[in-house]
């Protein structure tokens, strides 16, 4: 029997030029991705429903052994700021959301893409200056022993980021190749 061998005359000279532009366009849908990835977007409460902790409120301080009124103040800080952090969340979203469509379409104008990407930048700066504010105040309500510890805490919790991402560069995880990865040596 034999066999046919066909030969690929390989991509057309259009599609090499389309390319880089296509990894361009991904590159920079997943710069303006990964912020609004960190954030999670998840419905109903706040992350961090540990026990000692209102909603709201990263584990580290469920271990601070709150008073019932650092409590009670962190869950009023909590609800102050739940609006505008929500309003901030939905407009970061519908941003991203309009980023993402508008970069699929061919017939999006540079000019109508940058605007784009900088109203969803300006969404989530707006949400972090919030957040900022929320932890700032949160942590004024904190003892200079409980400042300590929520500090040991949190230098712990990035030295264990930094253990399980070692060599794929801050927060950018593995595959797709973000980093040089482990080095096989060690």
């Amino acid at each position: 029997m034999e066999v046919l061998r066909v030969m690929d005359p390989g991509p057309s000279e259009e599609e090499n030029l389309m390319k880089p532009t296509l990894r361009t366009l991904a590159l920079l849908l997943a710069v303006a991705a990964l912020p609004l990835a960190a954030q999670g977007f998840r419905q109903g409460r706040g992350r961090g429903m540990g026990p000692g902790a209102g909603p709201g409120f990263g584990p580290a301080f469920a271990c601070l052994n709150l008073t019932d009124a650092q409590k009670a103040s962190l869950k009023a800080l909590h609800e102050k700021y739940r609006p505008t952090l929500e309003a901030d969340r939905t407009a970061a979203f519908d941003a991203q959301k309009a980023l993402r469509a508008a970069a699929a379409n061919p017939a999006t104008s540079d000019a109508d893409l940058k605007a784009l990407f900088d109203k969803a930048s300006a969404a989530r700066f707006a949400m972090m200056q919030q957040h900022r504010a929320l932890f700032q105040e949160s942590q004024a309500l904190l003892t200079p022993e409980q400042k300590a510890q929520f500090e040991k805490l949190r230098a712990e919790r990035q030295q264990r980021m930094q253990e399980r991402g070692k060599g794929r560069g801050p927060g950018m995880g593995g595959g797709m190749g973000m980093g040089p990865g482990p080095d096989p040596m060690n």
